[in-house]
C-alpha cells in the first residue's frame, strides 16, 4: 500500500512539473504546428504558483518530492523574470517619451467616456507619442494643438459605426505610415509609422493582435456552473476560441516580423499582444529586441486587469539603437488594461 501511495504522489507531482516544462517550451512552439503547447504558456503563472506551493507542501510533509518542483522553477528563472522584475525605480527621462493604451472603447459602453481623462493624462505627462487601440474616433479626440501630427487607422468593417480603430498622436512629424495586411479577416489591426524625431527617423509599430474573444463573464462562468455537460461544452468552446486566436496571432506576428526585418530604421514595437511573455507571438516579436519592462520595470508586470489582475499582455519592445531610461504603468484612466509608458535616449 505504501508503494502505491508513493507512486500516486509522484505522478500527481509530475503533472505540475511537466505542465511548467511545457510552458517553458511555449515561446518556441508555433501554434499552427502544436497548438496545445500554447495553453501552457497562457497559464504560465498558475503553473509557477502551483509548483512553488508544492515545494512548501512537500517540505512540510518531509518528502523529497519538493526537489523536482524546485529544480523546474530554477530551470525557468529567466522566464519568471519576464513577469516579475526587481529593477530600482527610475524617474530619469530620456529624450523620447511614449505610451500605449488599450482604451476599452473609451468606456463608452460602460457608463462613460474617458477621452477627457486621456487628454489630461497626455497634458500632465508631456509625452512625445501616444498610441491608443480600441479607440472610437467619433467619441474621442486628442488635442491637436498639443499633438499636431495624428493618424487614425480605421477598422475595415461595415459595422464600424463609431469609427473603431487605432489612433497615433505625435509631437513629431509622421513621414509615412501603412496598415499591415494580416491576410485574413480580423477585428484587430497593426500599423507602422516612420517618425522624424530629433534628426533621426524611427519606425514605430503599433499592434493589437488577435483577441481571444473572451470576456470576464466567460471566466466567471467556469465558477458559476456545475461540472456537467454545460460546463464541458463551455470549456470546449473556450478552448476552440483560444486555439483559433493563437494560430492567428502566429500568422500576424509573421507579417509584422517581415516589416521589422525590412525596416531601414530602428524599430520600436508596442501594443496589446493578447498573449503572455511565454507565448510564441511575444517571442517572435521580441527576437533581437529588448523589453522595456524587463529593462526598467519593477514588481509584477500585470497589464490586463480582468477578471483578475494576472496577465501581462501589453508590451514595449525596442532595438538596441535605443537606451531605455524608464518604464511605468498606470491605472489612472479606467479600462481593463493598464497604460504603459517608456522613455528612451538615442545614441
Amino acid at each position: 500500500m505504501k508503494f502505491i501511495i508513493k507512486n500516486i504522489l509522484f505522478l500527481f507531482n509530475m503533472v505540475f512539473v511537466l505542465g511548467l516544462a511545457l510552458a517553458y517550451l511555449s515561446p518556441y512552439t508555433d501554434p499552427n504546428i502544436f497548438w496545445f503547447v500554447g495553453f501552457f504558456g497562457l497559464t504560465f503563472k498558475l503553473w509557477v504558483i502551483a509548483n512553488l506551493g508544492l515545494v512548501f507542501f512537500w517540505l512540510i510533509l518531509g518528502r523529497r518530492l519538493w526537489i523536482y518542483n524546485a529544480l523546474i522553477l530554477v530551470a525557468g528563472y529567466s522566464f519568471i523574470l519576464r513577469d516579475v522584475q526587481f529593477n530600482a525605480t527610475s524617474e530619469e527621462e530620456g529624450v523620447f517619451n511614449l505610451m500605449f493604451f488599450n482604451t476599452r472603447v473609451l468606456q463608452v459602453y460602460n457608463e462613460g467616456n474617458t477621452s477627457v481623462q486621456v487628454n489630461q493624462f497626455l497634458k500632465d505627462n508631456d509625452l512625445d507619442v501616444a498610441v491608443f487601440v480600441e479607440w472610437l474616433n467619433k467619441k474621442g479626440k486628442v488635442d491637436e494643438s498639443a499633438y499636431p501630427y495624428q493618424q487614425f487607422v480605421r477598422l475595415e468593417s461595415g459595422r464600424n459605426i463609431y469609427d473603431y480603430g487605432l489612433m497615433l498622436a505625435s509631437k513629431h512629424k509622421i513621414l509615412h505610415w501603412e496598415r499591415v495586411d494580416y491576410g485574413h479577416k480580423s477585428d484587430n489591426m497593426t500599423a507602422w509609422f516612420d517618425l522624424e524625431v530629433n534628426d533621426e527617423v524611427i519606425r514605430l509599430i503599433a499592434t493589437h493582435l488577435q483577441s481571444n474573444s473572451l470576456g470576464a463573464g466567460d471566466y466567471h462562468k467556469f465558477l458559476n456552473i456545475e461540472f456537467d455537460e454545460q460546463y464541458t461544452d463551455h470549456a470546449k468552446n473556450t478552448a476552440v476560441r483560444i486555439r483559433r486566436s493563437m494560430k492567428r496571432r502566429a500568422i500576424q506576428t509573421q507579417k509584422i516580423s517581415e516589416i521589422v526585418e525590412n525596416s531601414p530604421y530602428p524599430v520600436i514595437i508596442m501594443g496589446d499582444f493578447n498573449d503572455t511573455p511565454q507565448s510564441y507571438a511575444y517571442q517572435q516579436l521580441r527576437n533581437g529586441r529588448k523589453d522595456a519592462f524587463i529593462e526598467k520595470g519593477s514588481g509584477v508586470g500585470t497589464t490586463y486587469l480582468e477578471p483578475f489582475p494576472l496577465l501581462r499582455i501589453d508590451f514595449i519592445l525596442f532595438d538596441d539603437f535605443f537606451q531605455c531610461k524608464s518604464y511605468t504603468s498606470s491605472t489612472e484612466i479606467r479600462s481593463d488594461h493598464k497604460m504603459i509608458s517608456a522613455s528612451f535616449d538615442f545614441p
